[in-house]
C-alpha cells in the first residue's frame, strides 16, 4: 500500500459496542449482569444495553435470532460515512444506511451496516454516546471496558484487506493466518480467525491486572461457566487471557496487561507459526478449533 492510499483510508476511531441477538433475553440480561459485571443502562422490553467504561454502553442485548450480531465502530465526521459507503460498495458488498429511529435507539447521530465478505455484520458510527457518571458495576470483575472482538472469518484474506485497504487498520501480527487488526495504540481491537463459518468468535473486556484476572477465573469455577481457553498468555499481544463460554454459545473473554505500539514507532508485524504455542505460551488448556 502507497502512502497515499493510506492517507485516502477511512479512519476508526474507537471500537463502540458489540450487539447480540438472543431468544431469552432475561437470560442474557442475567449473564451479563451476574457473570460479566456489567452495569444495565436501559432495558425495555425487548432489548437491554450494558455498560462497562465511559461510552454509554459496550453490549446490547436485543430480541432476535442467535445470529443476529453486529460490532460497531466510530468514525468521526458524517463524511466518512459516505465515503466508506463508496468505497465499501466498490469492493461489492451491501450498504445500509440506518434510519432516524435506528441511531436512537443505538445513542448516534448516524450510521451504516455492511457485511463483510464472510458475511460478519458491522455498523460505523458517528457520535455515539459517553456518559459523564462513574461505571458502576453489578459485581467487582475489574472491567477497564471492552477492549477487542474476535470474529470468524471464511473469507481467505479479504476481511484482513477490508480493514487495512477501506479502513486505517493495520495488522499487528499473523499467528498462521489469524490477523490481528489495530486501529490504535492497543495491540490489536480486531482479531480475524480463519473458521468454517462466520460470527462473533469471543467478546473481550479488559480487567484491572493479572489478580483481577485469576480472581475471575475462580469466579467462573464458582458459577460452573465453563473456561474454554486460558488462563495464558498470547505470544502476539502479550496479553494474559481467559476465554469461556457466553450465553447463545458466544465466547467471552478477559484480557490483562498487553503491548502497546507507539505511533510512528516502525514496529514491523511478525508471523507466528500456526499452533497451538502461537496462541498461548503458557501451554493452557483449548477447546476452541479456531485456536488449536
Amino acid at each position: 500500500m502507497t502512502p497515499e492510499s493510506a492517507d485516502s483510508r477511512i479512519a476508526i476511531e474507537h471500537l463502540r459496542y458489540v450487539r447480540l441477538g438472543t431468544r431469552d433475553l432475561a437470560a442474557a440480561t442475567d449473564f451479563a449482569q451476574r457473570i460479566l459485571g456489567l452495569q444495565v443502562i436501559d432495558k425495555t422490553d425487548d432489548q437491554v444495553t450494558f455498560r462497562s467504561d465511559d461510552r454509554d454502553h459496550t453490549l446490547v442485548y436485543h430480541r432476535g435470532e442467535p445470529g443476529e450480531q453486529a460490532v460497531a465502530f466510530e468514525v468521526r465526521y458524517p463524511a466518512d460515512l459516505d465515503r466508506a459507503k463508496t468505497a465499501l460498495e466498490a469492493r461489492g458488498l451491501k450498504v445500509t444506511v440506518g434510519t432516524a429511529d435506528e441511531a436512537a435507539r443505538r445513542k448516534v447521530r448516524a450510521f451504516l451496516t455492511f457485511n463483510d465478505d464472510s458475511g460478519n455484520r458491522f455498523e460505523l458510527v458517528v457520535r455515539p454516546m459517553n456518559s459523564g457518571w462513574r461505571y458502576f458495576p453489578s459485581r467487582d470483575a475489574g472491567i477497564k471496558g471492552l477492549a477487542a472482538v474476535a470474529m470468524r472469518s471464511t473469507s481467505g484474506g479479504k476481511d484482513e484487506a477490508l480493514w487495512t485497504e477501506v479502513f486505517n487498520g493495520e495488522v499487528r501480527d499473523w499467528a498462521g493466518d489469524s490477523a490481528y487488526v489495530g486501529f490504535d495504540a492497543v495491540h490489536h481491537r480486531l482479531a480475524l480467525h480463519p473458521s468454517k463459518k462466520p460470527g462473533v468468535l469471543a467478546i473481550e473486556f479488559a480487567v484491572e491486572d493479572v489478580d483481577l484476572l485469576m480472581q475471575n477465573n475462580y469466579f467462573l469455577r464458582s458459577t460452573q461457566v465453563k473456561s474454554v481457553d486460558g488462563p495464558g498468555r498470547r505470544p502476539t499481544s502479550g496479553q494474559l487471557f481467559l476465554t469461556f463460554m457466553g450465553h447463545d454459545g458466544v465466547m467471552f473473554s478477559f484480557v490483562a496487561e498487553g503491548d502497546s505500539i507507539a505511533p510512528d514507532s516502525g514496529r514491523r508485524p511478525r508471523q507466528f507459526p500456526r499452533g497451538r504455542a502461537s496462541f498461548c505460551n503458557w501451554g493452557s488448556d483449548c477447546e476452541i478449533p479456531e485456536f488449536s
